[in-house]
């Protein structure tokens, strides 16, 4: 990941709003408009503050201000406000960039697309896929039971163990695929206390005849079969040391080498987009920053190709 996100600190802020507005918006417009939120007072066109302006102020803040809304929208009005002369206030922005997660994974999926028809995988790795999960913090473990953003019957399957960093958490996890040049194909998010296996067969729908590559947390013979009965994915999952079949010589290596590229994605995403303190309110607002976050790693394989070309090769 070389390069990923070097644009952040190299390029002129207004060269990446521009870029990341017409990403946004030549996606937006050929997105199916039954996805589109409803227009309560503008039936007949869009809003003077657009979607795609929406869109790409909360990127911006995901990018540089680890998703502070109020930080993000007053560097807008200090030094941009020539190029969003229309931007909303905070209260409105919030409840707008909320309506727009939909959206938002609408669009991460269109430049998931394009940049794999503009980067194709070889013929061997296309249908390689690498799947892990990680922990994201709604509020403390000890403050979970408190919690008003998880309705109160559900809160007890928000309470998970995160068994890499031994800790404890209260929150969501979320989990993720992603190809070997470690762009995320799908995700998605499910309560803290779902172990790995539980949400795989809702991560690959749609899906067909995939190897996934998984740590340890993935064994199951069961999974494994039913995996391969209904959509003839191949689940590929490293062995425990006290398993009794173990794979051949090397083949461990080398599916722990591989394995590193989701975890490497993982790494960006937390140390660059804060992904595993979302810092929400509400469980809309949770998904609406994960969303962001999201999209946010995803257009950077664009912005560091355009805005860094030297770094991202």
């Amino acid at each position: 990941m070389r390069g990923l996100t070097d644009y952040i600190t190299q390029a002129a802020w207004s060269d990446i709003l521009t870029v990341q507005y017409v990403l946004v918006d030549d996606s937006y417009q050929q997105l199916d408009v039954h996805i589109l939120p409803e227009r309560k007072f503008a039936p007949q066109g869009t809003p003077c503050f657009s979607d795609s302006e929406v869109i790409t102020i909360a990127l911006l803040g995901e990018m540089v201000f680890a998703g502070d809304e109020d930080k993000t929208l007053h560097f807008i009005r200090q030094y941009h406000l020539d190029m969003f002369p229309h931007l909303l206030d905070n209260s409105r922005f919030n409840r707008r960039r909320h309506q727009l997660a939909g959206v938002m994974e609408a669009i991460r999926e269109h430049l998931r697309d394009r940049w794999r028809a503009k980067h194709p995988l070889d013929i061997e790795t296309e249908n390689l896929r690498i799947v892990d999960s990680a922990p994201i913090s709604i509020c403390t473990y000890t403050r979970g039971g408190r919690c008003q953003s998880i309705p109160l019957d559900w809160r007890d399957e928000w309470f998970g163990v995160c068994t890499s960093k031994k800790a404890k958490f209260f929150g969501a996890r979320c989990h993720i695929t992603t190809t070997l040049d470690q762009m995320i194909d799908t995700w998605l998010l499910a309560p803290g206390s779902y172990d790995d296996r539980k949400p795989m067969a809702a991560l690959l729908e749609n899906r067909h005849g995939l190897s996934v590559i998984g740590d340890k947390g993935y064994v199951s013979e069961d999974l494994a079969h039913r995996l391969w009965e209904d959509d003839q994915h191949l689940l590929l999952a490293l062995k425990k040391d006290n398993q009794t079949e173990q794979w051949p010589d090397g083949i461990q290596r080398i599916l722990g080498y591989l394995r590193h590229r989701v975890e490497t994605a993982f790494s960006v995403l937390e140390n660059v987009f804060d992904f595993e303190s979302p810092k929400s309110r509400s469980l809309a607002g949770l998904i609406a920053r994960t969303t962001t976050k999201i999209l946010a790693y995803t257009i950077s394989f664009f912005l560091a190709e355009i805005l860094t070309p030297e770094l991202s090769n």
